[in-house]
């Protein structure tokens, strides 16, 4: 799943690495708005995304007279990709606490996305997805044995990506901004171009993955796989792709400066935190059910269309993340998961070597 959700997400890199690219050259215009599309695409993965999954999935049942709980369960040596997005969402703390996103922070992100691709290279061949679920030049690159020779196929796919959205990202930035100044000023004031950015280029940039994980979880037996698809991209956004941003703003201004989070900025960064905490804080005995799908769904509706409730959904995510660990106290196999898929299928060692 991490390779489909690294060329799913190849679009994302590229909006985010143009708008940081123009913070740098103007930061007056453009530094303002450098986090607006993380926070959007991280928030619609999670608040709008995984309910899609889970719902399709039950309208699916319900026409085929399946009469079985509706849950989606993930096995146990997913709980790579749910303990990762949670230790991810974590390290926002320390961001909020900085008030900025400096290049260390970068350095921290990407060590994690590494150690994370790493992990998923060692699991055996064919478990961390059935063979169904993948096809086209994802299931061919799901193919290639040799590690090398994989990551060097997924870099040549992002030679090929750069080479198209270099050509077409500056100008659909630009067109975001020019939307946003004609439509949307008046309405929303200087925070329009934000609110485009924020929600105009996830919606298109992820539109092929919404897709692909439709159609997944409308066979219902590849509902986990669709719900492990996002997780993947989460993942994918809280590590490398924010840490794209002071990279891509040091190369562009000619020098190491921090992202500035301003009262507002901040409430942007605190929410997708909280709100990928309490998704994560759902996932902790690796099943996810009606409760916590109406609740990401009616929370982030709710904050989508009233601005001014954001900091307040924020804290209220935060209260049911802690809800979360009340309610499954007894049954949380997610760590001990992690655990057990750490040794016995990426160290690769026996249950009787642990001592």
């Amino acid at each position: 799943m991490a390779i489909v959700a690294i060329v799913q997400t190849i679009p994302e890199y590229f909006v985010e690495g143009t708008i940081a690219w123009k913070a740098g050259t103007d930061p007056v215009q453009w530094l303002p708005n450098v986090i607006a599309n993380f926070t959007g695409a991280n928030r619609l993965l999670t608040g709008f995304g995984w309910p899609l999954i889970f719902f399709t999935m039950v309208i699916q049942k319900r026409r085929k007279g399946q009469s079985a709980p509706n849950v989606i369960s993930l096995r146990r040596e997913q709980s790579i990709e749910q303990v990762f997005m949670l230790g991810s969402s974590l390290y926002y703390v320390w961001i909020l606490i900085e008030g900025s996103l400096t290049i260390l922070d970068s350095v921290v992100l990407v060590g994690v996305f590494a150690l994370y691709m790493w992990m998923l290279a060692r699991l055996p061949h064919g478990r961390d997805e059935p063979e169904e679920a993948l096809e086209g030049p994802v299931k061919s690159l799901a193919e290639i044995k040799s590690n090398g020779r994989k990551i060097a196929a997924i870099a040549s796919i992002f030679l090929f990506g750069a080479l198209t959205f270099v050509l077409i990202t500056d100008s659909f930035v630009e067109s975001l901004q020019h939307i946003a100044q004609m439509f949307l000023e008046g309405l929303l004031g200087t925070s329009a171009v934000f609110f485009t950015i924020q929600w105009v280029a996830p919606v298109l940039s992820e539109f092929p993955e919404k897709v692909t994980a439709f159609n997944w979880a409308r066979q219902v037996k590849l509902a986990p796989v669709a719900l492990l698809n996002f997780i993947s991209s989460s993942v994918n956004e809280l590590t490398a792709l924010v840490a794209l941003i002071p990279i891509v703003l040091a190369i562009s201004s000619g020098g190491l400066r921090a992202v500035p989070l301003d009262h507002e900025q901040w409430i942007e960064v605190f929410l997708t935190m909280a709100q990928s905490l309490y998704a994560g804080a759902a996932l902790f005995d690796l099943s996810y059910d009606t409760q916590n799908a109406v609740v990401l769904l009616s929370l982030w509706t709710v904050s989508t269309a009233i601005i001014e409730s954001r900091l307040v959904i924020g804290v209220i995510f935060l209260i049911l993340a802690l809800y979360e660990i009340l309610r499954e106290r007894h049954r949380i196999t997610a760590f001990r998961a992690f655990h057990q898929t750490l040794y016995q299928m990426v160290l690769r060692k026996e249950t009787s070597d642990r001592q």
